[in-house]
C-alpha cells in the first residue's frame, strides 16, 4: 500500500458520502427519480386504501421482498468469495504477474483491497437484509389498514407509504454499494484505476437520478399528481 493507495480509497469514500448526500439530502433531492418514486408510492397506499380488494397490494410487497432477498443472498455469497479470493491469493497474484499487463501485486495490498471488497458486500447485505425486513412490516401494515371507508384509513395508508419508502431507501443504498464494489475491482489493478472507476461510477449513477429519461418520467408524473 502506498500513499496514493490511500489517497485514492479516501477519495472513493468521500465520492460515496457526497453521492448519497446528493442524492438523498442534498437541496436539489426533490428532483431525482428517488423522490418522484416517493410521491409514486404515497400516490399507491392512497389508492390501495379506497380499494376494498387489496390482493395486488399484497402481491406487489410480495414481489419486491423477493427482490430483496435475492439481493441479499448475492451479497451473503460475494463475502464467501471474499474469503476464496484470500485462499486463492497466491493463484491470482501469480496470474496478474504473468498476464499480458505484468501487474506485481503485494500481498498485504492484495489482502487489504479483499477485505474493503469484502466489508463493502457485508454492508449492502446488511442493507438488503433491514429493507426485507421493512417490506415486511409494510405488508403487516396494509393487512392491518381498516377497510375503504373506514375511520382511520387514510391515515393507516400513509403510515404504509412512509414504511414502504423506508425499505426502498435502505434497499437503494445496497444497491449503490453493489455498483460501488465494481470500483473496488479496479483497484486491484492500480490506485489510478480506482480513481477513474470510482468517477465513471459516480457520474453514472447521478445521471440515473438526475437525467435519465425514468426520472423524467417519474418527475412528470410527480407534477401531475400535483406535488
Amino acid at each position: 500500500m502506498t500513499w496514493l493507495d490511500g489517497g485514492a480509497l479516501a477519495f472513493f469514500i468521500f465520492a460515496w458520502w457526497f453521492l448519497s448526500w446528493l442524492i438523498d439530502h442534498s437541496p436539489w433531492h426533490r428532483l431525482t427519480l428517488s423522490a418522484g418514486m416517493k410521491t409514486q408510492r404515497r400516490e399507491w397506499m392512497k389508492r390501495m386504501a379506497s380499494r376494498e380488494i387489496r390482493l395486488v397490494d399484497a402481491n406487489i410487497i410480495t414481489g419486491l421482498q423477493q427482490a430483496t432477498s435475492f439481493f441479499a443472498s448475492t451479497a451473503l455469497l460475494a463475502v464467501g468469495a471474499g474469503f476464496a479470493l484470500l485462499t486463492a491469493a497466491d493463484t491470482i497474484i501469480g496470474a496478474f504477474e504473468e498476464s499480458v499487463v505484468h501487474l506485481h501485486i503485494d500481498r498485504a495490498s492484495f489482502y487489504m483491497k479483499t477485505g474493503v471488497l469484502m466489508a463493502l458486500y457485508a454492508y449492502a447485505f446488511f442493507k438488503f437484509g433491514w429493507a426485507y425486513r421493512l417490506f415486511n412490516y409494510s405488508a403487516v401494515m396494509l393487512a392491518a389498514t381498516p377497510e375503504a371507508g373506514q375511520p382511520g384509513a387514510e391515515d393507516a395508508a400513509k403510515d404504509v407509504a412512509e414504511m414502504n419508502i423506508a425499505a426502498a431507501s435502505q434497499f437503494t443504498h445496497g444497491l449503490r454499494a453493489f455498483f460501488l464494489a465494481i470500483a473496488i475491482l479496479a483497484w486491484f489493478v492500480t490506485w489510478w484505476t480506482f480513481v477513474i472507476a470510482t468517477l465513471v461510477i459516480f457520474l453514472s449513477l447521478a445521471n440515473r437520478q438526475f437525467g435519465s429519461r425514468a426520472r423524467h418520467i417519474a418527475q412528470l408524473a410527480h407534477k401531475r399528481l400535483g406535488a
